[in-house]
């Protein structure tokens, strides 16, 4: 159930409960940003389970204070229908839901302002337990799924240190790594040039120290999608002309500058805040996820 107009958290819940009543869920989960959304359901429905989830550490942190069952979600998709398989995936994996349940999952509009809420029911599927997180992106330039996963291991690092208080963030431009080195430029002597191959294999845990020290330098780290490193410490171009870019506000010259190269390339870009830690993917030239580099997260690639 979808809205094209941006209901309050009052309106919202207003529809939910009787949903509820009717349809006699397991249990309701609250995909909220502040918790107000919760609050209200909880004032119309308090005869069913509720569960409130949340990407925000203090949100989680407010409502388990007030006796609310509460789920931390370690990301936060940029579409809704996937944070709703997201949602799903971490209930299911830490035992707050169970495969059969039947759940009505309503998201807050103000989680998505630009796409307004959605409510979801559904029998859980045993299949989301280990949604892999690359089943929540569109991963261009044949990336391999270890790449992935080891790029965004090695930039939850980065975060943490940025967390600590160091002043350091980074890029990892992954695929399509002669497009991206096009009109680019070296800001130091490429460190990696003239290395073996497996100095220079991304995926090779003896370089991953070497990569967070680079990380304190400017520039981005060039990767191709079978990981190995092109160069580090590059200075990216942008390019001309006008791109489809979705930058939420606030988000600084390093996020506008990954989110141009990946419209302009088929590469994908992993950056590190220097400000809050977070690490956000971008591709073609959109925000597809956010993650807190605190909390564990899904596996990055299925299990084979």
């Amino acid at each position: 159930m979808l809205s094209n107009s941006i209901r309050s958290d009052a309106e919202l819940a207003q529809m939910v409960a009787p949903i509820a009543e009717t349809t006699q869920p397991d249990v309701i989960i609250c995909v909220t940003e502040s918790g107000v959304f919760v609050q209200h359901l909880l004032n119309k429905v308090n005869q069913f389970r509720i569960v409130a989830a949340s990407a925000k550490a203090e949100t989680c942190a407010s409502l388990q204070k007030a006796g609310i069952e509460t789920v931390r979600l370690p990301l936060h998709a940029a579409e809704k229908y996937n944070q709703v398989r997201h949602v799903f995936s971490v209930a299911l994996r830490t035992g707050v839901i169970s495969v059969g349940d039947f759940v009505v999952c309503a998201v807050g509009a103000s989680i998505y302002p630009e796409e307004g809420d959605l409510i979801v029911l559904t029998d859980v599927d045993p299949a989301l337990e280990h949604l892999p997180v690359s089943d929540l992106l569109k991963l261009t330039d044949g990336i391999q799924p270890t790449v992935l996963e080891t790029s965004i291991a090695i930039a939850s690092k980065i975060g943490r240190v940025a967390r600590r208080g160091k002043r350091v963030g980074s890029i990892f431009m992954l695929g399509d790594s002669l497009k991206v080195l096009e009109g680019a430029r070296q800001l130091i002597p490429n460190p990696f040039k003239g290395h073996d191959n497996n100095i220079r294999r991304l995926t090779n845990p003896a370089v991953h120290d070497t990569l967070i020290e680079l990380a304190k330098l400017d520039g981005a780290f060039v990767i191709r999608g079978d990981g190995f490193i092109q160069s580090a410490a590059v200075f990216l171009a942008a390019g001309e002309g006008e791109h489809d870019l979705n930058i939420p506000a606030g988000l600084g010259a390093r996020h506008t500058v990954a989110a141009a190269v990946t419209a302009r390339t088929r590469a994908t870009a992993i950056v590190v805040s220097a400000t809050d830690g977070n690490v956000r993917v971008f591709s073609y030239g959109r925000l597809v996820m956010q993650l807190d580099p605190d909390v564990p997260y899904d596996p990055i690639s299925k299990v084979e």
